[in-house]
């Protein structure tokens, strides 16, 4: 048995920024990212003016006249304020947790040799800061806005406990081992559908576009934990045969997600469409392709 913790940190995360809030007009280190006229060395007074401000005119002008300028020149006299999409090094990350293995082997005579084991992660904290500066925020948790009147707050953002087991046999040339995997839930971040909870045209229906209680009730963008199963069978030549080329042959049947199990279906609105969800931000700790079987065959000399 083995039980690690381990703290990372990152610091210059790389960070687009590329959603627009009012809030960040206030946030402290966005000066050189989110540009108004007082941040040039003009006066407060030229944000509500900016053409009395040189110092911002100037900049304006310089990139509307580039040549890799997309925007006509005749929009200066629009500009209030410049937003810098550019990927920047700002802020830090910590990510801190528990990475736990076990296993046991045991051989019985005549039967054969068994085999179990574990193997995961428990994530403990992920203090995140995105402006040099700031206090850190809990990265594992957040408030997100209420769907038709039910509340998401203190929601976990990513799986805390991801973990892989294994119970295995095997006699002489044979083997078969079985796996199970397990992801806890977690909440996406996306807009919910415009007809549950408190947001129909009359209870109990499903016509959104009001504020009656509609036919579906209670709805969080909850993405439940789910278990799914493995299945290897095995069988090896060794030196048995006489003929060498037959020596040291392994035969491998493999069947990924034994069950045909799909991960839960999740509705979302915005940047990403309604799909399988195959893990936060798309990173595929679970597949959306259901059952995958294998058989590969090795020779070794």
């Amino acid at each position: 048995m083995q039980v690690t913790w381990y703290q990372l940190k990152i610091n210059g995360l790389l960070d687009t920024n590329f959603l627009l809030n009012n809030s960040l007009f206030n946030e402290p280190g966005r000066a050189n990212q989110l540009i108004i006229p007082s941040d040039t060395g003009c006066a407060a007074a030229t944000n509500l003016a900016p053409s009395n401000c040189a110092n911002f005119q100037n900049m304006v002008s310089t990139m509307l006249t580039s040549p890799r300028s997309q925007v006509s020149a005749a929009a200066q006299p629009l500009t209030n304020w410049v937003f810098d999409l550019a990927t920047m090094n700002r802020g830090w990350e910590k990510l801190n947790g528990i990475d736990f293995t076990a296993s046991y082997d045991a051989d019985f005579e005549g039967v054969g040799a068994f085999n179990a084991g574990i193997a995961g992660t428990y994530y403990l904290q992920r203090p995140l800061a995105l402006e040099p500066g700031l206090a850190p925020v809990d990265a594992f948790h957040a408030n997100y806005a209420p769907i038709g009147g039910v509340a998401m707050v203190g929601v976990e953002t990513t799986p805390r406990l991801v973990y892989r087991a294994r119970l295995g046999w095997s006699n002489g040339p044979f083997s078969v081992t079985g796996f199970v995997n397990y992801r806890s839930h977690w909440f996406h971040n996306n807009g919910g559908p415009f007809n549950v909870n408190n947001q129909c045209q009359a209870t109990g229906s499903s016509a959104g576009g009001g504020t009656f209680p509609c036919a579906i009730m209670g709805y969080t963008n909850i993405v439940p934990s789910f278990y799914w199963f493995d299945l290897s069978l095995g069988y090896d030549t060794g030196d048995m045969p006489a003929n060498d080329y037959l020596k040291n042959i392994q035969v491998q049947f493999i069947i990924q997600n034994l069950m045909d199990r799909h991960p839960a279906f999740s509705f979302r609105t915005g940047l990403r469409t309604s799909a399988w969800d195959i893990g936060p931000m798309g990173n595929g700790d679970v597949s959306g392709a259901g059952r995958l079987v294998s058989l590969i065959l090795t020779k070794t000399w």
